[in-house]
């Protein structure tokens, strides 16, 4: 049986013990009990009570913590009283909850952290209230306002430095990491994401949620909490990634790149006319289907080409045109396709749960439906992807771009006698030992060859030592929409998570797309997601999705000839809005919904609502 002694923080009013199965801490006027059953949260105050229960996801479905294996670890330091539980989550997770009642402040502060303690995967879960408000309060420059909140639909809140939401009598404040929403109905509650919402997790990683709750009798009392709260210290940090070996250090000329571009084209729109009039002036294309002819033109005028590659999918091109479909360029002009078809190397597909061959998502909504996953353990495969990059390499191409380089699916091949596997490894881990060979390869040709994996919309630690760089990609935004994808939050969180990694000499590449659409809108978007990167010490890019729109074409030829140099100053802050100066410029980015000014250096800057502005001196 769990045993746990009352403890007290010296000289405060916060307490932890062990009452009936929970951990119960207290601070001031607000005790939280912690259930050690399922990790549930009650808070209860004079001003009321609510709960919040934790939502794993397990694969279609949802699954909560199992009672703890060990008792709760409470210690008390620098008037700060903290209390640490772990709980076993299905699927080789565990979920730890750390709570902190701090000196002076009425409020109890949480974060939980879903801990993944086999391989890499993709993890989500978030954290349901019994908070069924229909209004939210929230601060303004000048104070606080009140917003209706949509019961009819699932509505997202937006995010704010606190949020008040009033019951019949007092309310919940809420001081959040990250965004929030509103389940739909009347009795539809509250709920708080993680930070990031999801994420790839590796061993000895986590996602995080973290808060900070209180009952109190008003707004006015949440904006008095908030002002002490901001200036606590941050015991409990989100967004540090464990310490590890980044390997060597991107070649110069990709770390001072501050932008590059995208061509996917067959190889005979890789004219003259567009080498010099479209992809002249940028140190690097990322490209499909060129030949050595276009290799030489893009040389000639000073730009490194990089070539596509994909292994964790590759078509059957027999079954691909037997059905009526098209074997796309991107296939056909590529170097050795033959060796890597499908049609001949059936051992090397993907086997799902059912036994049955496994399409890929993006092949079956694009028209490509024998594009097939593939197996990574099999050893013919991976002779066939070290020879592409090989024969790339001895083109002259200046590194390769691995597209899908995150977790892939799993094979069950050995299970319906369809394949061997070469040990009981997953396919993800596979496929990272295959990254590896391909980065050994690449640099075996050179230091100032490189390698670039898209890893998407999640950057993965533990694979910096086999890259110089990974890519996020629809990041902050894609063709579909004009609003952030990414929430600031998050796009903080991204840029503190890998700011070790940019001073440890790796980068960063972000692709946002930008669709058809009204050029005001498009035109500040396509500003903040370049000025963010900037700030960030990113790469960034657009598809030339903005040089395709009609009546674009000089804002966006300015955006690409943008080059600010290294920072020469510490980021300014006013709030949540930035400023920094760079060597040929500066940059100020405003994230939240109403103007900001800000000085540096005897200048002002004067931003509208959610804006950026870039000031670039002097030749590119």
């Amino acid at each position: 049986m769990l045993a746990l002694a009352m403890l007290a923080a010296v000289g405060t009013c916060q307490t932890a013990s062990l009452s009936e199965g929970s951990l119960v801490v207290s601070v001031g006027a607000q005790t939280l009990t912690v259930s050690l059953t399922d990790a549930g949260l009650r808070l209860d105050s004079p001003h009321g009570s609510r709960t919040l229960e934790p939502s794993l996801q397990l694969g279609d479905g949802w699954t909560r913590p199992s009672p703890v294996e060990a008792q709760p670890i409470v210690t008390e330091r620098d008037g700060s009283l903290r209390a640490r539980v772990v709980y076993p989550v299905p699927e080789q997770r565990r979920f730890a909850l750390e709570v902190e009642a701090c000196s002076g402040l009425d409020a109890v502060f949480v974060t939980s952290r879903l801990e993944v303690l086999d391989s890499a995967r993709g993890q989500y879960y978030f954290w349901q209230t019994n908070v069924s408000s229909d209004r939210l309060l929230s601060p303004t420059p000048s104070g606080f306002e009140e917003a209706g909140l949509d019961t009819a639909a699932w509505a997202p809140l937006p995010w704010r430095e606190w949020w008040f939401l009033p019951g019949e009598t007092g309310g919940l404040a809420v001081l959040p990491t990250n965004i929030g929403g509103r389940a739909p109905g009347a009795a539809g509650g509250v709920f708080l994401h993680a930070l990031p919402r999801s994420a790839v997790i590796a061993p000895g990683d986590s996602l995080d949620a973290g808060f900070g709750l209180a009952m109190l009798p008003d707004a006015a009392s949440a904006a008095a909490l908030w002002a002490v709260a901001r200036a606590r210290p941050a015991a409990l940090e989100p967004g540090t990634p464990p310490a590890q070996d980044y390997g060597r250090p991107a070649p110069r000329w990709l770390r001072d790149a501050e932008v590059y571009n995208l061509y996917y084209r067959p190889a005979a729109q890789w004219t003259d006319e567009v080498v010099e009039g479209q992809l002249r002036g940028f140190p690097f294309i990322i490209g499909s289907t060129p030949d050595r002819a276009a290799l030489e033109r893009c040389h000639t005028a000073g730009v490194r080409l990089l070539h596509y590659v994909t292994y964790t999918c590759l078509l059957d091109t027999v079954q691909q045109a037997r059905d009526g479909g098209t074997v796309y360029s991107e296939w056909t002009e590529s170097i050795d396709c033959e060796s890597r078809d499908l049609a001949y190397h059936p051992d090397w597909v993907c086997i799902d749960a059912e036994g049955k061959a496994q399409h890929d998502a993006w092949g079956l909504s694009f028209k490509h439906p024998w594009l097939l996953n593939t197996c990574l353990h099999q050893p013919g495969l991976r002779e066939a992807a070290i020879r592409q990059v090989r024969m790339l390499m001895d083109l002259g191409f200046d590194g390769v771009f691995v597209d899908l380089a995150g977790p892939t699916v799993e094979c069950y091949g050995p299970k319906f006698g369809k394949h061997a596997h070469r040990d009981e490894r997953t396919n993800t881990q596979a496929w990272e030992d295959l990254l590896r060979e391909i980065y050994a390869e690449v640099k075996r040709h050179g230091p100032e060859r490189v390698v670039i994996q898209n890893t998407c919309v999640s950057i993965m630690p533990s694979h910096w030592p086999s890259c110089d760089a990974q890519m996020l990609e629809s990041f902050p935004y894609g063709a579909d929409s004009t609003e952030l994808r990414q929430p600031w939050p998050e796009l903080q969180w991204t840029a503190r998570r890998n700011a070790a990694a940019v001073e440890n000499g790796k980068v960063v590449v972000t692709c946002p797309y930008f669709g058809p659409g009204d050029l005001a809108p498009t035109q500040r978007a396509a500003t903040f997601s370049l000025a963010y990167a900037q700030l960030a010490g990113f790469l960034w890019a657009d598809a030339f999705g903005l040089r395709d729109i009609e009546g674009n074409g000089g804002f966006a030829q300015a955006l690409y000839a943008t080059r600010l140099g290294r920072p020469t100053s510490p980021l300014t802050r006013q709030g949540p809005a930035v400023l920094r100066a760079f060597e040929r410029g500066s940059v100020a980015l405003n994230p939240m919904p109403w103007p900001a000014r800000m000085g540096h250096d005897a200048a002002t800057v004067e931003l509208p609502p959610q804006s950026a502005r870039i000031t670039a001196r002097g030749a590119p």
